[in-house]
């Protein structure tokens, strides 16, 4: 394999697609069932159901926003997030947390932000490396309280 194929950074890849090594650790982490994957994009790969503001996902898939999400109470085992990284999105970003912990007793936030709130406790903090100095990329497992 050449140099050049064995870098991950740098290089172009679809929007809404991770590497195949996040999906892996991804996998092992989130381990409730079902699972609500919020922000998916069109994304078929993961979570029991997809919801996404602007792109219809794969079924079962649903539009919608992702801070009033269309679900009962604790209708998921768990719901996870890998929403944009701006700064416009950490207010929604808050409201979001709240949002996934009435419908699941577990959430997963994959972003640079920690949310902090007294309805929920962080039980897992795992923070991807990169080389060099960057911007943190964290996944938080959230507890309602």
């Amino acid at each position: 394999m050449k140099h050049a194929e064995k870098r991950q950074a740098g290089r172009y890849v679809p929007a809404f697609s991770w590497h195949k090594s996040i999906r892996e650790f991804l996998d092992q982490v989130v381990t409730e069932h079902p699972i609500l994957n919020v922000c998916s994009g069109p994304s078929d790969d993961f979570g029991d159901v997809r919801v996404d503001k602007y792109v219809r996902p794969i079924p079962p898939g649903v539009i919608a926003d992702w801070t009033s999400l269309p679900f009962a109470d604790n209708s998921f085992g768990a719901v996870f997030a890998d929403p944009p990284w701006n700064l416009a999105q950490m207010k929604s970003c808050a409201d979001f947390c709240k949002e996934a912990l009435r419908v699941a007793p577990v959430a997963y936030l994959m972003s640079p932000w920690l949310w902090v709130n007294r309805d929920a406790k962080r039980t897992a903090i795992y923070v991807r490396e990169f080389p060099g100095v960057n911007v943190p990329i964290l996944l938080v497992r959230y507890e309602r309280v």
